[in-house]
């Protein structure tokens, strides 16, 4: 038996913390102990949109150093920490460094059945405490108890459903047995990889190579003979004290009920670990993983990405947009990858959605997904020549996309040009303080008494909603046309000129689009 939370809490460094929540899921295995403090919370909120992989059973412990009053991001952090399988938090020095346990921090923790513990409010508590004791249990339970097959199995049936894969299991046996864990398919090609220590960047294929040629750790090769699928091998990779031939046979069996039970979810895991290598610019892991699905990454030109409208939608969104994508772009595309990162869902194909074609492809997923109850906002990105213009397009859109929002509400496909003049106007407001005495300036004459007519409201949707059409724009304001043909009058005897007329048109478009970015 794995050593559990309860197990835990009665150990001397834990047996003064209180459970706040999670009272159901004191039966989590705890595999680890691990400290989660960063330099600042941006570089923490990044860290955790970007892991969505299974972390292991670890029980954190933190004290909010970072974000010791920011409780949205506490709450982000905690939900981060459920979804990628952790067992437990546990809150030092709150009342010191942290002013309180936030009620909505323990509120999302009892939503989730998270364990979430505090500490009492004493500054003599260390961390180093808990890390011994638990982590001395941990290893007491490992030597006493070789039973790898029972407890990796034991573990999986108490993770969620979206955490019971194959990556999962290779994880759980790297960290069991403190080896770097390589599956291969029957022609040596790399299935999935766990390495040991965690977050080593190294090329698999290279390590495994310097093995065979006994030029690198013991490397045990152990075959996989699926039940309905080709077979497959088993290699691990272990320094120092080789694995008993009892270990490595349970290790065997491990990964054979493994890869029944759960490979048909290894394709979409694979898939979303390239998408996510491309996104992070990570060569070795993206020529392996596209080599996987015999797919052309230098053929990818255009991007789509995805947001939920709706946030409380957001799981079910990222789970089940990439399949429906991939669905409908098949057909008329030659390459085409569909998977979550962050709070995107990511398209990526080649020339098959550039254009009018990609315009009405898009149309159409966004009419199917509103049938599915998941609208969402797309960022079309076309033209891309290689893999760090894909991801330099996903770092503009992602910062420019909430800007966009607001510049053209009433819109929910955005071009990538859209994008950057999205971030061009908010820079400006950030940094340019002759942009907003420009952009007050060529609005002033359209500003009047409170009780005058709405010529600047009329004028942005004109000409950002409207695509300076009069008809649509009465419209969108729910007005007849002649009213607001009326009001285009007004504004052109105002300004002293049309409002379409070139080149004024460019400086009115801009200081719209700023006039609603200072709305918001």
């Amino acid at each position: 038996m794995s050593v559990t939370l309860k197990q835990a809490m009665v150990l001397p460094s834990l047996r003064q913390a209180t459970l706040l929540a999670g009272f159901s899921n004191l039966d989590r295995p705890v595999t680890a102990v691990t400290v989660l403090e960063h330099a600042s919370a941006d570089l923490l909120r990044q860290q955790l949109q970007g892991s969505r992989t299974f972390a292991g059973g670890e029980l954190v412990l933190t004290c909010f150093a970072t974000i010791p009053t920011d409780v949205p991001a506490q709450c982000e952090t905690l939900r981060a920490l459920s979804e990628m399988g952790q067992a437990g938090l546990v809150l030092y020095y709150a009342g010191i460094v942290m002013p309180q346990v936030d009620p909505a921090l323990v509120t999302l923790a009892q939503q989730l059945e998270f364990p979430l513990f505090v500490m009492p409010s004493q500054l003599e508590l260390r961390y180093s405490e808990v890390i011994s004791d638990v982590m001395e249990a941990i290893l007491r339970d490992q030597s006493d108890n070789t039973h790898v097959l029972g407890d990796i199995l034991e573990h999986m049936t108490l993770l969620p459903e979206h955490q019971r894969t194959v990556d999962t299991v290779l994880q759980l046996l790297s960290d069991r047995l403190r080896a770097t864990v390589l599956l291969l398919d029957a022609s040596g090609q790399l299935q999935g990889a766990a390495a040991w220590p965690r977050g080593t960047a190294v090329d698999m294929t290279d390590l495994l190579l310097q093995a065979r040629q006994g030029n690198a750790d013991q490397c045990c090769r152990l075959p996989i003979a699926p039940a309905d699928s080709p077979a497959m091998e088993l290699c691990l990779l272990k320094a120092g004290q080789p694995l008993s031939s009892d270990v490595q046979q349970q290790a065997q069996d491990v990964m054979l009920l493994a890869v029944n039970l759960w490979s048909c979810k290894h394709a979409e895991l694979a898939i979303e670990e390239l998408v996510r290598a491309i996104l992070r610019d990570e060569p070795i892991k993206m020529r392996r993983l596209a080599a996987l699905f015999r797919l052309n990454v230098a053929s990818i030109h255009c991007m789509w990405m995805l947001m939920p409208i709706d946030s409380a939608c957001r799981e079910d969104f990222l789970r089940r947009v990439p399949t429906l994508a991939s669905q409908l772009l098949e057909p008329h595309c030659q390459a085409v990858i569909a998977g979550s990162y962050q709070d995107f869902v990511i398209v990526l194909a080649d020339n098959g959605i550039f254009g009018p074609q990609g315009e009405e492809l898009a149309l159409q997923l966004e009419e199917q997904l509103k049938k599915e109850g998941l609208a969402a906002t797309f960022v079309c990105c076309q033209g891309l020549e290689n893999t760090a213009q894909v991801r330099d397009a996903f770092l503009r859109a992602s910062e420019g996309l909430p800007s966009a929002m607001q510049i053209w509400p009433a819109r929910s496909l955005h071009s990538l040009g859209e994008i950057d003049f999205a971030l061009h106007c908010k820079n400006d407001l950030a940094q340019d303080e002759a942009s907003v005495t420009r952009c007050r300036a060529a609005l002033a004459p359209l500003q009047g008494l409170a009780d005058e007519l709405p010529l600047v409201d009329t004028l942005a949707s004109y000409l950002l909603d409207a695509d300076q059409n009069i008809a649509r724009c009465a419209q969108l304001l729910f007005l007849h046309k002649n009213t607001v043909k009326y009001r285009y009058q007004q504004i052109a005897h105002r300004l002293g000129h049309d409002p379409d007329k070139l080149p004024e048109l460019h400086a009115l478009y801009e200081a719209v689009a700023l006039h609603r970015l200072l709305e918001n």
